[in-house]
């Protein structure tokens, strides 16, 4: 396959809704994302594998983008830690305001990692290239209101064909990434969704 590489994304966001009177500023809880197992890997029927720490991965790098976009955001590894330990029951927009009211945080965000394929090959030759999928959701802790919700389908494809995607072509180096990768910049842009969605003003990119 050839060198040359973009990033092919299918997002699906819902549109901003108008975030309830807050208790203050926005203080963000990320739980870790589900990935439908809680320990070792869970095999889905369809052969694909998500390990289970990729979900507290993922809950604590779009807290770094969230909080780089000036957002405050509780510690995520505190999160999952309170998270770990409690009877939360259904994995849920209840379950996420929970854990997030524990930790004095008035805005919640949990997802599933349903995608977490890893490319097989190297940076500039694959025979299968990296892709993930996830759902994140932002919740209003003190009625578990849904506010919005972003999911996203990320896959790489050579940059022949299809050239439209050229900007992230350069964004990803121009080479195979990996799914860490991959999750990396789809966060990043979930990030500044609800960056916006929470009042923070845009990021220059």
């Amino acid at each position: 396959m050839s060198a040359l590489v973009v990033l092919a994304a299918c997002p699906r966001p819902g549109p901003p809704r108008p975030v309830p009177a807050l208790t203050g500023p926005a203080r963000v809880a990320v739980v870790p994302f589900g990935t439908g197992t809680v320990r070792g890997t869970e095999v889905r029927p369809d052969g694909e594998t998500v390990p289970a720490d990729a979900g507290p991965l993922a809950a604590r790098k779009l807290g770094v983008h969230l909080a780089a976009a000036g957002i405050a955001v509780v510690d995520p590894d505190r999160v999952a830690g309170v998270w770990s330990l409690a009877d939360t029951g259904a994995y849920d927009a209840r379950m996420a305001a929970r854990i997030a009211d524990k930790v004095g945080a008035n805005v919640a965000i949990f997802g599933t990692l349903s995608r977490y394929h890893e490319r097989e090959g190297t940076a500039w030759a694959v025979r299968t290239p990296a892709s993930i999928a996830y759902e994140a959701t932002l919740v209003h802790v003190p009625d578990g209101a849904l506010l919005a919700v972003d999911r996203f389908e990320y896959a790489q494809q050579a940059l022949s064909e299809n050239l439209l995607q050229l900007p992230r072509f350069v964004e990803g180096g121009g080479r195979w990434l990996t799914r860490e990768e991959l999750l990396d910049q789809a966060l990043a842009r979930t990030a500044e969704r609800y960056a916006r969605t929470l009042g923070a003003p845009p990021t220059r990119r």
